[in-house]
């Protein structure tokens, strides 16, 4: 089914219809030139492929290797002496590229069509102009087509788990969920929408509805009980990243010079827009909860207010975090315009292409990314490298 037939389902006008095909591929053509280009704001996607390529030598020792044990791959000095932190899911998603030697154009596109997933979920499920704002915003245009993040991936699976409650499917509910917790912990945020659509929605047998949930949730989870038996901790892991501190989203009130000493690398400039557009949905979310039954109101908001509650108070934070939005503001489908609003700021989010234009340049090494740009196509992510790159690093 090609993206056409979708779009006319909506029951489009002609002219509307002309639109959003031509905007929708006109974005899927950017993302798809800024799959073929070499990640030049982050090393992640490469250190995913590499150190995930050795899964499969002994996948229950996995999670306990560290990446100074690899000295001669390119990878290992990411973050040499942090372990791999991700849930299994992801580790499986990225292992499976990594030991087939496949380029970072095909693990971007995979993780591209993630998005255009999502958005012509959301867009069938509330309005065409939220898929747009969903596929086209620049925070995801850049970290996941050009930089290689993989929110993206978490996002569409917490939109198949919202819109499987929405239609009352509460096995693939349980197991898209559980998939999402698979991929990124902050899926969890997602949960008080479930419990809203359970127990509170008219009309439900919350008995079967509950029995259904777990039936998929518990069998979704049985194949990665393994991962949890060889290392227990698994899902606690990337709680040890918060023992840096970077957070261009902090609330403003805490702009005390301590504070702004961590954030050396990022312009004022950048600094107050972060603050506009990551507060402003929190007073809108606000507003939100007056005008009608709390109750009711509270849990299909909580999912976004918890996020952008943990997103301004946690000491390390990324800009690629914001991917998650779309999934997380789809509990609002009921409110369609709300929800809208709540995607425009999403799309306003800044990306690395945006912060650019203010300075703010906080780019890899030119032998990392002439590296990067070598392995757009094919790679042998264990290849033994020469020293020479240690070399060039060190200088």
């Amino acid at each position: 089914m090609n993206l056409a037939t979708l779009l006319v389902r909506r029951r489009l006008s002609g002219k509307a219809r002309s639109f959003f095909v031509i905007s929708f591929a006109a974005t899927l053509m950017i993302r798809l030139a800024y799959c073929a280009q070499a990640p030049v704001d982050s090393s992640d996607l490469y250190r995913h492929l590499g150190f995930t390529s050795h899964f499969w030598e002994n996948p229950a020792a996995f999670y306990w290797l560290r990446p100074w044990q690899f000295p001669h791959e390119f990878w290992s000095q990411f973050w040499t002496g942090v372990g791999y932190i991700y849930p299994p899911l992801a580790l499986l998603f990225f292992a499976i590229f990594g030991g087939l030697g496949v380029g970072l154009f095909w693990v971007k596109l995979a993780l591209t069509l993630f998005d255009l997933g999502s958005s012509i979920l959301i867009a069938r499920a509330t309005s065409w102009w939220a898929g747009l704002l969903v596929f086209s915003a620049p925070v995801t245009v850049w970290y996941t087509s050009h930089e290689g993040q993989y929110e993206s991936m978490v996002t569409f699976l917490v939109v198949l788990a919202v819109l499987s409650a929405r239609n009352g499917k509460w096995f693939w509910t349980g197991v898209s969920f559980m998939l999402a917790l698979q991929t990124k912990q902050l899926a969890l945020l997602i949960a008080p929408y479930f419990l809203y659509e359970i127990f509170l929605r008219r009309h439900l047998q919350s008995r079967k509805a509950v029995t259904s949930f777990f039936g998929g949730f518990l069998g979704a989870l049985l194949p990665f009980i393994p991962f949890y038996v060889w290392r227990h901790e698994l899902w606690l892991l990337p709680l040890q990243n918060q023992e840096n501190i970077l957070n261009p989203f902090y609330w403003p009130f805490f702009w005390k010079k301590g504070v702004l000493d961590h954030f050396e690398d990022i312009s004022r400039l950048r600094l107050v827009w972060n603050e506009v557009v990551t507060t402003a949905p929190l007073i809108i979310l606000g507003f939100f909860l007056t005008r009608g039954s709390f109750l009711r109101r509270f849990p299909q908001a909580l999912p976004s207010m918890t996020f952008w509650i943990m997103i301004k108070s946690m000491a390390w934070v990324m800009n690629w975090y914001m991917i998650l939005i779309p999934g997380l503001t789809l509990a609002l489908w009921r409110h369609r315009r709300w929800m809208l609003v709540l995607l425009i700021l999403y799309w306003l989010q800044c990306g690395q292409q945006v912060a650019s234009y203010v300075g703010d340049d906080d780019l890899e090494e030119d032998v990392t990314v002439s590296r990067f740009q070598e392995c757009i196509w094919c790679c042998d992510y264990r290849a033994v490298e020469s020293t020479d790159w240690i070399k060039q690093e060190s200088d």
